[in-house]
C-alpha cells in the first residue's frame, strides 16, 4: 500500500512538470474534463448548547462476598450455691417480741398499765393492738377532789404489696376529770366530774407505683363520736356535748424529671348538738345545734435544681366553710430551701397559710374544763416565716428561725363568771384576732447512740383586736431534753419545760397580784418550771425496771387558773416482752 501511494505521487510530480516549458513566454495549458458523481451526505443542525463534559473516572467497585460461618454453642448452667450470712456483733438484727407490758405505780396513788401486742417482720401483712390505762387518786390541798382516769384502746392492721397498701384502725378513749378548780375540798364530786367519750376509726388506701410516668395517690376516710358526761337530772339528761365528725383526706402527687405535682383534696364535715331544740336547761345552758363543713383543694408545684440543691415549692390553698356562716379563703403556700456546703447550712424562707375547724374534740384536747356548749369559729392563719438551720461540728445540729402570723378567730379560754357562782370552776371559749410574733432557736448534740441533748427556745409577742392580752398564752418558753445510755443496761432521761409570761382574767379584785385593764381584772399565772427525770435499768433483754420522778422541783403552779397540779409524782414499775 505504501508503494502505490509512492508511486502515485510520482506520477502526479511528472505530469506537473510536463505541462510547462522552458519558454518563459510561452505555456502551454491542458485541460481535462472529468465528468463523475459526487455524493454530498446532508446537513444537520445541532440544537444542543455547547457545554464543559468533565471526564468522570469510574473507579471498579470491589465486591467481597460474605462469609458465613456458624458455630454450635454449648450452655452448661452450673448450680448457685445459696450463700450462708453470718451476721454477729452490733450487726446483728435485733430480736422483735410480739408484746410489751409496762405496769407501775405512784405516791400520790396514781396506777398505770400499758400493753402492746402486734406481729413481727413481715413482707405483706402488718396488725397489733396497744391498751393504756392511768388514773390519779390523789387530792390537792383546800381543793375539790382532783381525780381522773384516762384509758385508750387501739387496733390496727394492714396489707403491704408491691403496688399498694390498705391500712385500717380503730379505737376507743375513755377519760374522766373532775373539775377541782373551786376551794372546796368537801365539793361533790357528782357536781364536778366530767367525762369524754370516744369511738373512732379510719382506712387508707395508698398506691406505690415505682414508674414515674403514673399517678400516686393516698385515700383517707376516718371519722368519730365524741360525747361528754350526761347529768344526773333525767329531765334535762339530754344537755351534753355530742359530736360526730367525718373527715376524707385524699393526696395525689406525680413525678416529671425534676418536678413534683401534686394536690390534696380534703373535706371535714363535723356536727354538734347540746341538748334538744327548744329546750333550756337554765337561764344560761340553751340547746345547741351547730353543723361545719370545711373543704379545700391544695395544688403545687414542687422543683429541685442545682443537683438537688434547692428546692422550691408552689402552692395555693383554696378553702371554703359552709354551714351557719359560708365564707371562702384563698392562701398562698410557698416554701424555699437551699442547701449550701455539702448541707452544712440551709436557709429557708416561705409564706403559708391554711383554715382549722375548732371543734369539740380539739377544744377538750386543749383544755378539758370547758363547758358542754361552746362557741365554734374556724381559725384562718397566714404565716410569714424565714429561718436557717445546719451542721456546727458532726454532733451538733441547729436552727434559728422568726415567723409571722395573722390569725382569725383564734381560740382562747377564760374563766365562766357564772359556773363560779356555782361553785363550778370551768371555762368559757372566746376568740379574737391578732398578729403573733414567734423567734425561736433550738441546739441539738448526739454522740452515737449513747447521748442525746436537745434544748428548745421561743419568744412570743401578741396583738390582740379584743382583748389587753391573750389569756393563757405564754410569752417564752424553753424545753430541755436529755437521754444517757450507760453499758447498754441503764438509761437515763431528763425533760424540763418552762413558760412564763401567761395572764388569766379573773373577777375577784381581793385576789393577790391583781391589775385592772380595760376594765377587766388580770392575774399572772407565774412561771411554769416543770422537771422530770427517770432512770430505767435492764435486767435482761426482755426484763427490766424504771423508777420516774415527775415535777422534781415540786412547783404546785397553776396550768389554768386555780388549777394548781401536784406537787411531785414518784413512780417505779416493770416492763416485760414476750
Amino acid at each position: 500500500m505504501r508503494k502505490l501511494l509512492i508511486i502515485a505521487m510520482f506520477l502526479g510530480v511528472s505530469l506537473t512538470h510536463f505541462g510547462q516549458t522552458e519558454d518563459k513566454d510561452s505555456s502551454s495549458i491542458i485541460k481535462l474534463n472529468v465528468i463523475a458523481t459526487r455524493q454530498v451526505e446532508p446537513a444537520t443542525r445541532i440544537t444542543s448548547n455547547p457545554k464543559l463534559i468533565d471526564t468522570i473516572i469510574t473507579h471498579k467497585s470491589i465486591e467481597y462476598p460474605l462469609l458465613t460461618m456458624k458455630h454450635e454453642t454449648s450452655i452448661k448452667l452450673e448450680p448457685i450455691i445459696p450463700a450462708n450470712v453470718k451476721v454477729s456483733g452490733d450487726n446483728k438484727l435485733p430480736k422483735l417480741y410480739n408484746g410489751y407490758v409496762k405496769a407501775g405505780i405512784s405516791s400520790p396513788l396514781m396506777p398505770l398499765a400499758e400493753l402492746y401486742y402486734n406481729n413481727t417482720r413481715s413482707r405483706k401483712y402488718v396488725y397489733g393492738l396497744n391498751i393504756k390505762h392511768l388514773s390519779s387518786f390523789g387530792d390537792i390541798k383546800k381543793y375539790a377532789p382532783a381525780h381522773f382516769d384516762n384509758t385508750n384502746f387501739n387496733a390496727f392492721g394492714g396489707i403491704k404489696e408491691l403496688t399498694y397498701s390498705l391500712m385500717g384502725d380503730i379505737h376507743y378513749d375513755n377519760y374522766g376529770v373532775n373539775r377541782y378548780g373551786v376551794l372546796n375540798p368537801n365539793a361533790n364530786k357528782d357536781s364536778t366530774n366530767q367525762r369524754f367519750k370516744e369511738l373512732g376509726g379510719s382506712v387508707t388506701f395508698m398506691s406505690n407505683r415505682m414508674d414515674s410516668l403514673r399517678l400516686n395517690y393516698s385515700i383517707q376516710v376516718k371519722g368519730y363520736h365524741l360525747f361528754d358526761a350526761q347529768p344526773k337530772d333525767a329531765t334535762v339528761n339530754s344537755f351534753y356535748g355530742n359530736e360526730s365528725n367525718f373527715a376524707s383526706i385524699n393526696n395525689f402527687w406525680y413525678r416529671k424529671n425534676n418536678n413534683l405535682f401534686a394536690a390534696d383534696v380534703n373535706l371535714i364535715s363535723n356536727h354538734f348538738t347540746y341538748g334538744k331544740n327548744g329546750e333550756k336547761m337554765n337561764a344560761i345552758d340553751t340547746a345547741l345545734d351547730v353543723s361545719n363543713t370545711i373543704f379545700a383543694l391544695k395544688p403545687s408545684i414542687t422543683t429541685f435544681a442545682k443537683a438537688n440543691r434547692l428546692k422550691v415549692q408552689v402552692g395555693m390553698d383554696f378553702s371554703g366553710s359552709f354551714g351557719n356562716l359560708n365564707k371562702f379563703y384563698l392562701f398562698p403556700n410557698i416554701d424555699v430551701k437551699y442547701s449550701m456546703f455539702e448541707n452544712v447550712l440551709i436557709p429557708y424562707i416561705g409564706i403559708k397559710g391554711g383554715l382549722k375547724q375548732n371543734n369539740f374534740k380539739s377544744l377538750t384536747a386543749q383544755n378539758a374544763f370547758i363547758q358542754s356548749n361552746p362557741n365554734f369559729k374556724n381559725e384562718s392563719n397566714y404565716t410569714t416565716f424565714v429561718g436557717i438551720k445546719g451542721i456546727l461540728t458532726k454532733n451538733i445540729e441547729f436552727n434559728v428561725s422568726a415567723s409571722f402570723a395573722q390569725v382569725a378567730n383564734k381560740a382562747l379560754f377564760v374563766s365562766d363568771s357564772a359556773a363560779i357562782h356555782r361553785h363550778r370552776n370551768q371555762f368559757n371559749v372566746i376568740y379574737d384576732t391578732m398578729s403573733i410574733f414567734t423567734a425561736e432557736a433550738s441546739l441539738s448534740y448526739q454522740l452515737n447512740e449513747k447521748l442525746k441533748l436537745d434544748g428548745i427556745g421561743r419568744f412570743f409577742n401578741y396583738q390582740t383586736n379584743s382583748n389587753p392580752y391573750a389569756w393563757n398564752l405564754p410569752t417564752y418558753q424553753f424545753i430541755v431534753r436529755g437521754n444517757y445510755v450507760m453499758n447498754n443496761k441503764f438509761i437515763f432521761h431528763l425533760d424540763i419545760n418552762g413558760e412564763g409570761g401567761r395572764k388569766a382574767q379573773v373577777f375577784d379584785s381581793t385576789l393577790t397580784n391583781v391589775t385592772k385593764e380595760d376594765g377587766k381584772f388580770i392575774k399572772d399565772l407565774g412561771l411554769i418550771i416543770d422537771g422530770n427525770i427517770g432512770a430505767e435499768y435492764r435486767y435482761t433483754d426482755r426484763i427490766s425496771a424504771f423508777l420516774q420522778v415527775n415535777n422534781f422541783a415540786a412547783q404546785q403552779y397553776f396550768r389554768w387558773y386555780n388549777y394548781p397540779v401536784q406537787a411531785i409524782q414518784i413512780m417505779g414499775g416493770v416492763t416485760v416482752r414476750f
